[in-house]
């Protein structure tokens, strides 16, 4: 039987009707193996260069430089280098400003990897002091692209003048926040000294790194608490680190997967589709062989071997194809991420993502193959399919079913890093199932209803239309289960998209200031705000203080000691703490309310709702602050949140007036252009800015905005690809159900035209019937996909959907409008026919 199967597939011309099948399988699993092995090229890479990425076994950060005594302990206890870092100002001898993270190292960083320059000298030669008593400096590429910056250029740093004598090609331990705090500059840990901006309250980030060779981080940082039980600064080991990068990996890695199971499952109806067309092709073939004497196995054996042999091929295809995506994606992307495109990593994965295409094209093709199979011979040499008939599954074939779904289930799970959401998929789809299909069984009554109805009298095309999507056959259920998921799909991100990129365009610009200031020293503020406040077409300059300090206890609880987790990891964070000044930040009151402006009561606080929520705070609780070695008592009025895309510095807690005077040393500021002001006249405050206040970090929102647009813009394309795929899913079911339906088309064109109809009536009863899935869909797409998008706005991103509300009919109604009218031409050309051939395509 193995050698007849694969003879008839071999030499068949029904094997055309498989391409369907083929190529819905092929796309979501080509996807479902791009993802599974970008996701394999990236654990690899971050196993290998975890210490690396980190910097050391563990990191100990303080706003101060340890004791000598502590570090005589880390010294001890392994080898210990200290990164000092900084944001500040960098200005060119032209007079050009921008924001870098300046860093000061030691003889011994890195501990692990190496710093590449070009030109190629040692960091430590770099960044020498010359004979001359210039100090060095290495500079980010990204500074070489902003300001053209060349090895040999002087440069000016808070109060320090010193020569780049080489660009960073690799740093090891680069992070990402870069790109947001402002790209690296590294100096000698005496350079930084001589720059003026580490004065007692600046904001200087002390960062040990600790190598360890043997010891375990876990049981050297316990040995460091009870060497100095009340130190207050936070130690990370490289174990956490790994275990959080790869929480919130898995959770990305497992949204993706899940994106390809999607297309998958939409393309699994393709599958079903597919293989009905292959079917209607064999029923003469299928009664020949049992009329032969064949047995119902051997049948069996013959036609699931073939399934078998085209859901493999296709599968595998796919998979080595997604794992080529894979290895090009990591080639491109390693430079800026840890992967190493090895191509031996991603067998795993082929092979997992060609077995599950192959059980999951099983699971939707056996339904169909069972009940096909088990159809009488009679009526199989008459040519009457599963279109006319409705067969009930057999009890081996839905134990069979069953068995594969477990397998389908178990395998998914598998292949998705965070299980709970791969379960929670699964639950989604059957759900989501369910619903359609009673949304199916409700139209399909409702169309038996209309169809009767004197109102369409006369209108015979319109009538026939009505009636085709209750009848045997029919293609709304497909349809829609196809077409409408993907156009969910496709309205709920694109209406995301949209109000992201709304806010960005128009309500953020007219409300963000053009520059935001950090680093005001409390002594400079009367003449900055002077000297800001009179630069050409500067319109309003506010500032406000910052002061740090961390909560330590919320209703007489020590939250070091607390049992809860997120309490007793507060204890130690450092919070942005400020008083309420008009124009700072966008906040509105959540919880409680704000104190009258001329307040002068007991000391009281509002806190920010994802802090307070994090440590489960209420109105009225009891608060105890440090800040700079003095405790602080307050009552908790109101917990208030920030606007999303707005906010400029967000502060964690807001205090009544007076209460933070004896703690202020510094402010933030923002300024605001008038509305005529020239297009660069924000570069030329900066720059004026830069030149008189050095230590003063100044900010471009347009630069800010810039970078979100970019983002928005590269997650825009993300979302177009994927939508973009799960249509191409939607169209080849499409395709598979206009092929399933064409024999019943062709059947009833041949009959109408023969007695008399004419083709153009037959064509628009076509035409009717694609007209009115196309509205129940794309309302179906519009009401489900606008509902997510708008809870996803309001529940997650926190955004207003004003403004792009009519995205959603428009993308649903416009693309399910492209899919149909495709469809609908396809058909119109096959059935331009005379009724002599049509009548023979049917006999």
């Amino acid at each position: 039987m193995i050698g007849f199967l694969l003879r008839d597939l071999r030499g068949s011309v029904a094997t055309r009707s498989l391409w369907v099948f083929c190529a819905s399988l092929f796309l979501g699993i080509a996807l479902i193996s791009a993802c599974a092995g970008l996701l394999q090229l990236v654990r690899g890479g971050l196993a290998d260069q975890q210490r690396t990425l980190f910097g050391g076994d563990v990191q100990l950060s303080d706003r101060r430089a340890i004791t000598d005594e502590e570090r005589a302990w880390l010294d001890d206890n392994g080898k210990v280098s200290l990164l000092q870092e900084l944001r500040t100002m960098l200005g060119t001898a032209d007079g050009r400003f921008t924001v870098v993270e300046m860093q000061s190292v030691d003889a011994a960083y890195p501990l692990y990897g190496t710093v590449r320059l070009a030109p190629d000298i040692a960091l430590a030669e770099a960044v020498a002091q010359a004979p001359d008593g210039t100090w060095g400096a290495v500079y980010d590429s990204a500074l070489a692209v902003e300001l053209g910056l060349v090895p040999g250029q002087r440069v000016t740093i808070g109060e320090l003048e010193v020569e780049l004598r080489a660009e960073i090609l690799e740093q090891p331990d680069r992070s990402l926040r870069a790109d947001v705090r402002g790209p690296p500059v590294i100096v000698d840990e005496r350079a930084l000294a001589a720059t003026g901006l580490t004065g007692p309250m600046s904001l200087v980030d002390y960062d040990y790194r600790i190598r360890l060779d043997d010891r375990d981080p876990r049981e050297w940082r316990e040995a460091l608490r009870a060497a100095f039980p009340d130190a207050t600064w936070e130690v990370r080991t490289v174990v956490e680190r790994g275990e959080l990068v790869g929480k919130r990996l898995n959770q990305v890695a497992s949204v993706l997967l899940l994106i390809g199971f999607s297309t998958l499952l939409i393309g699994g109806l393709g599958v079903t589709n597919g293989i009905a067309a292959y079917l209607q092709t064999k029923l003469r073939t299928l009664a020949t062989l049992q009329s032969l004497g064949a047995r119902s196995a051997q049948v069996a054996v013959t036609f699931i071997g073939q399934t078998v042999v085209v859901a493999l091929t296709a599968s595998f295809a796919g998979a080595v194809t997604g794992a080529m995506i894979a290895w090009l994606t990591g080639r491109a992307l390693a430079d800026r991420l840890p992967i190493e495109a090895n191509v031996a990593d991603l067998a795993w994965p082929t092979m997992t993502t060609t077995l599950f295409g192959v059980f999951a094209a099983m699971l939707f093709a056996l339904p169909t193959l069972g009940r096909t199979l088990d159809l009488p011979p009679a009526l199989l040499m008459r040519g009457i399919g599963l279109g006319e008939r409705h067969v009930v599954l057999r009890r081996n074939w839905q134990f069979a079913v069953a068995l594969l779904l477990l397998m389908t289930i178990a395998l998914l799970l598998l292949m998705v890093p965070s299980p709970l959401i791969g379960l929670g998929f699964v639950l989604t789809a059957a759900v989501l199932l369910f619903a359609l299909n009673g949304i199916v069984n409700l139209l399909r009554r409702m169309g038996r209803r209309l169809s009767g109805l004197s109102a369409f009298e006369g209108q015979f095309a319109l009538r026939m239309a009505i009636a085709g999507m209750h009848r045997p056959g029919s293609a709304l259920r497909p349809m829609l289960l196809s077409l409408g998921t993907a156009l969910t799909l496709l309205v709920a991100s694109s209406l995301v998209i949209a109000a992201l990129l709304h806010t960005l365009n128009n309500t953020v610009p007219a409300r963000a200031p053009a520059l935001v200031f950090y680093d005001i020293q409390h002594s400079e503020l009367d003449q900055f705000e002077q000297t800001a406040g009179a630069l050409p077409q500067v319109d309003q300059v506010v500032t406000a203080p910052l002061v740090l300090g961390r909560l330590r206890e919320v209703n007489g609880e020590i939250l070091s000691s607390s049992d809860n987790a997120e309490r007793a990891f507060e204890a130690n964070d450092e919070h942005k703490l400020s008083w309420r000044v008009p124009g700072i930040d966008s906040t509105t009151v959540d919880r409680g309310a704000w104190w009258p402006d001329d307040y002068s009561g007991p000391p009281l606080v509002a806190m920010e709702d994802r802090e307070a929520d994090q440590l489960g705070l209420a109105v009225g609780d009891t608060l105890r602050f440090s800040i700079q070695g003095q405790t602080l008592d307050v009552s908790l009025a109101a917990i208030y949140k920030q606007a999303t895309l707005e906010t400029r510095f967000w502060f964690e807690a807001v205090f009544s007036p007076g209460v933070l005077n004896p703690f202020v040393t510094r402010h933030v500021g923002s300024a605001w252009l008038q509305a005529d002001a020239a297009k660069h006249t924000d570069i030329d405050a900066m720059n004026a800015i830069g030149a008189e206040f050095p230590s003063v970090v100044t900010i471009r929102t347009t630069r800010a905005l810039e970078a979100a647009r970019s983002v928005l813009n590269s997650a825009a394309v993300a979302v177009a690809l994927v939508s973009a795929v799960s249509l191409i899913a939607s169209v080849l079911v499409m395709a598979s159900v206009v092929a399933v339906n064409r024999r019943r088309q062709v059947h009833e064109a041949s009959v109408l035209h023969a007695i008399g109809l004419r083709m153009r009536t037959v064509l628009n009863t076509a035409l009717y019937e694609y007209a009115l899935m196309g509205i129940v869909v794309s309302l179906f797409a519009t009401l489900i996909g606008g509902l997510i998008g708008q809870a996803l706005l309001h529940y997650w991103i926190e955004l207003p959907s004003v403004g792009v509300r009519g995205v959603a009919p428009l993308v649903a109604f416009g693309a399910c409008a492209l899919c149909l009218v495709g469809a609908a031409l396809w058909l119109a050309r096959t059935l331009k026919a005379t009724p002599a051939v049509l009548l023979r395509e049917t006999v």
